[in-house]
């Protein structure tokens, strides 16, 4: 196996940070951009260099550790791997390279020698406080190894409750590389994603919250759990399944009750759908994923089962039937599908659930700029900019785009997550930036530059700042260091060395930059200016004062 371009640039990046700060780093790459074979190269890396080299790596789901173990086992065998899970049915003390389960673990630091480094795969788990089983492991891992490196990969790297899980008062300090999902998918290294809104959506009006911000379950399952509301949902998706010829379909659903509904609902329209819950016997559930891995099952319905873990590259439609205010778990239940397989050319998402009008359309994910559209006729869902559906050719008539146009402006009016793209997509987009991170960027030929990456909700921006080019280049890249840092002399000279070597860089890059404003040209964006005021922020032409 040889790296992809974008998973040898994560592999340095996180290399150097641990060789040059002494911050814990994250890796963010999309689902199905190969999080386990990362892990298993950099670990192949660091035992190579140095053979004493001990690492434990946590996981959650007994998916992920099987899938992260076997990946390190074809990559770099005749390594020292063992495996801590009881649902593994395996306990093995002596390894120097240890997947484990962290419920398996989390009490039995002490009993292992001490560990070099943790990592922790779908690190968004770790909860911000509390005494939680990830918490409690790192911590009592420290008491024997003070200067334990904790390494993060996941796909989310923000909670719903508590933003970005970098920060220098948690226990993941920065994001070390991001992968672009949109690079991914444009490249071909990830599968194209479509949707379609259906026509029957279940009335969340009333439905209840709780504290981190998401539908209460037992509220949401009142809205959600009627045969009408089931019935209309299932007829719906039935047909677009059928008329796209989908073979590998995943339902995702509320709670045990309307799961247990959905699959049989499906059967009265020939489709087979076996229903897994967290009350599903482990037994019971493997054998109903290896059939659908094996082709043997068209379909499957899940509660919070297949979000995470859940590694079947040929799924060619994602069904949601559960709502919810998560960007987090939208994200993870889309991205099953974003697995490239021989048997597909895309993967269609069917919302019925009301996703994509809460967390905007699929394209979002990888910055496209979009006004929701619905087709009347074929129900696909798409950027209002393209003015007719890409699929049937749907003219978007006057009278929509009117109605679109005063809905956009009524969400601005009440500050309801307005989209601050411009209907446009050749104009100017003003951001609210959530995360940055900067690392070196080599290229062959030239001198090094500092990426900078800023995140803005789900999207992904860049820039290169070119501190130690020769001529007009690397005049601009101290103009912008001095803007954000000043400098002791006006003849001081920034390096990139020099700069990364600022441990809190990305914080104080944070703090500074509000707000990016990016321009598209051609497949990319630019940025092009920094902390204007957002648009429901200001009504005038008034700069943030910086």
């Amino acid at each position: 196996m040889i790296p992809r371009p974008y998973q040898t640039e994560a592999l340095e990046a996180l290399h150097s940070h641990i060789c040059e700060k002494e911050s814990n780093p994250c890796v963010v790459i999309p689902t199905g951009g190969g999080k386990s074979a990362l892990i298993a190269w950099i670990i192949q890396k660091w035992k190579r260099d140095a053979p004493w080299f001990r690492c434990c790596i946590l996981a959650h789901r007994k998916e992920l550790i099987e899938q992260n173990a076997a990946e390190l086992n074809t990559i770099a065998p005749g390594l020292d791997v063992g495996v801590f899970s009881a649902a593994l049915k395996r306990r093995d003390w002596n390894s120097s390279i240890l997947y484990a389960s962290v419920d398996s673990i989390y009490k039995k630091s002490g009993e292992f020698p001490p560990w070099d480094a943790v990592i922790v795969d779908e690190a968004h788990r770790i909860p911000f406080k509390g005494e939680g089983k990830y918490r409690s492991f790192i911590s009592d891992t420290r008491q024997w190894n003070a200067r334990l490196k904790v390494i993060g990969f996941t796909a989310t790297p923000f909670r719903m409750q508590g933003g970005q899980i970098c920060h220098k008062d948690h226990i993941l300090n920065e994001v070390c590389y991001e992968a672009n999902l949109r690079d991914l998918i444009g490249d071909g290294y990830l599968c194209s994603l479509r949707s379609k809104v259906g026509a029957s959506q279940p009335k969340l009006g009333e439905v209840k919250r709780n504290s981190g911000g998401d539908y209460i379950l037992t509220s949401l399952a009142e809205a959600t759990n009627q045969n009408a509301v089931i019935g209309r949902a299932v007829a719906e998706a039935t047909h677009f399944i059928r008329a796209e010829k989908r073979k590998a379909i995943v339902f995702f659903c509320v709670d045990i009750e309307h799961c247990k509904r959905v699959s049989k609902e499906l059967s009265k329209y020939g489709i087979f759908a076996p229903y897994v819950t967290g009350k599903t016997k482990q037994d019971e559930r493997d054998r109903i994923a290896a059939n659908f891995k094996a082709g043997r099952l068209q379909a499957i319905c899940n509660v919070n089962v297949y979000t995470e873990g859940f590694n079947a590259r040929h799924i060619d439609c994602i069904v949601l039937l559960r709502p919810t205010l998560s960007a987090g778990l939208f994200s993870q239940m889309v991205g099953r599908g974003l697995r490239v397989h021989a048997s597909k050319s895309d993967c269609l998402v069917l919302d019925f659930g009301g996703c994509i009008e809460e967390h905007g359309p699929i394209d979002l994910l990888h910055g496209a700029p979009t006004i929701l559209v619905v087709c009347k006729q074929c129900r696909e869902a798409f950027s209002r900019a393209l003015g007719s559906c890409p699929r049937c050719g749907w003219v978007v008539p006057k009278k929509e785009i009117k109605r679109l146009e005063a809905k956009e402006k009524e969400r601005r009016m009440h500050a309801d997550k307005a989209s601050r793209k411009s209907i446009l997509s050749g104009q100017p987009e003003i951001h609210k930036v959530d995360a940055v991170h900067a690392a070196r960027h080599p290229k062959l030929g030239s001198p090094d530059s500092m990426r900078v990456q800023y995140r803005c909700g789900m999207s992904i921006f860049r820039e290169w700042i070119c501190l130690d080019h020769p001529g007009y280049p690397g005049r601009m890249a101290q103009v912008w260091w001095r803007k954000r840092f000043g400098t002791k002399k006006r003849d001081d000279i920034m390096t990139v060395n020099e700069a990364l070597e600022n441990m809190w860089l990305c914080d104080s890059l944070l703090q500074w930059t509000k707000t990016i404003t990016v321009k598209k040209e051609g497949k990319y964006y630019r940025v092009t200016d920094y902390n204007q005021p957002l648009p429901e922020e200001n009504d005038g032409d008034t700069p943030c004062n910086v």
